[in-house]
C-alpha cells in the first residue's frame, strides 16, 4: 500500500505515465513475492516407545506394616471393612478386643464379609454362614450351611477353601496390617502389559 501511495504521489503527470508506473510497481511486487523463500510447515507427531512387557516377577513380595484404620473405631467381637496396599481388608476383634485381619472376601463366591458376625472365635459369612477361624482362617464346621437346602447346594459350586489372613497389630492409636505392597501391581501385571493393541494386550495375546 505504501508503494502504491508513493506512485500516485510522485506521478502528477499524464494518466498514461501513471499507468506505466502502476504496472511497474505491481510487476516488482510480484517478482519479489515469486522469489521469496518458501516456508514449509511440518506437523509434529508424538512417537510412542513401548518397552518390554511388565511381568509379575517385576514386583517381588514386599511386606510392610500398613495402617488401615483407627483403634477407636473397633469394638469387641466386631468386623470392620478397611483398605490398604490396594487390597480390601477385614479387621476383626474377639471378645477381649484383640485385633485380627483377613481378606474381606468370602472364599466361596467373593462376597464381602464385613456385614457378617464374630461368633465363638470365628468370622461368620453373612450369606451362607460359613465360619472361618479368626487366627488361621481355616473353615470351622460345615461349608455353606445356610439357608437350608439352598446353602449346601450353592456350596457345591466351589470346593471349601480357607480365608486368607494377615498379621495385625495396634501401634499407638492405629491398627496396622502386614501387607505385601506389591501384591496389586503383581496381580495387575497379568492383565495390563503397556499400551493396548487390538487384542487388549501389547503382545497380542488375549485376556
Amino acid at each position: 500500500m505504501h508503494l502504491l501511495y508513493s506512485a500516485f504521489e510522485q506521478s502528477p503527470r499524464s494518466p498514461s505515465t501513471m499507468s506505466v508506473t502502476l504496472l511497474l510497481t505491481f510487476a516488482g511486487s510480484a517478482a519479489a513475492f515469486h522469489n521469496a523463500p518458501v516456508v514449509q510447515r511440518t506437523r509434529r507427531t508424538a512417537s510412542v516407545v513401548m518397552g518390554d512387557p511388565i511381568k509379575p516377577t517385576d514386583f517381588p513380595v514386599k511386606n510392610v506394616w500398613t495402617t488401615v484404620c483407627s483403634k477407636a473405631d473397633l469394638k469387641p467381637s466386631s468386623l470392620k471393612a478397611a483398605f490398604g496396599a490396594g487390597q480390601d481388608i477385614l479387621i476383626a476383634t474377639d471378645k477381649g478386643g484383640k485385633v485380627f485381619a483377613s481378606a474381606n472376601v468370602c472364599p466361596h463366591i467373593g462376597t464381602p464379609l464385613d456385614q457378617g458376625t464374630v461368633e465363638d472365635g470365628a468370622i461368620i459369612c453373612p450369606l451362607h454362614r460359613s465360619a472361618f477361624d479368626l487366627r488361621t482362617g481355616k473353615l470351622v464346621g460345615p461349608w455353606c450351611p445356610a439357608p437350608p437346602l439352598i446353602g449346601p447346594l450353592t456350596g457345591k459350586l466351589k470346593s471349601p477353601k480357607e480365608l486368607k489372613t494377615f498379621q495385625a497389630r495396634t501401634q499407638g492409636g492405629s491398627v496396622q496390617v502386614l501387607l505385601d505392597v506389591n501384591a496389586k501391581k503383581r496381580f495387575d501385571s497379568n492383565y495390563w502389559r503397556g499400551i493396548l493393541d487390538a487384542q487388549g494386550k501389547v503382545d497380542g495375546s488375549y485376556y
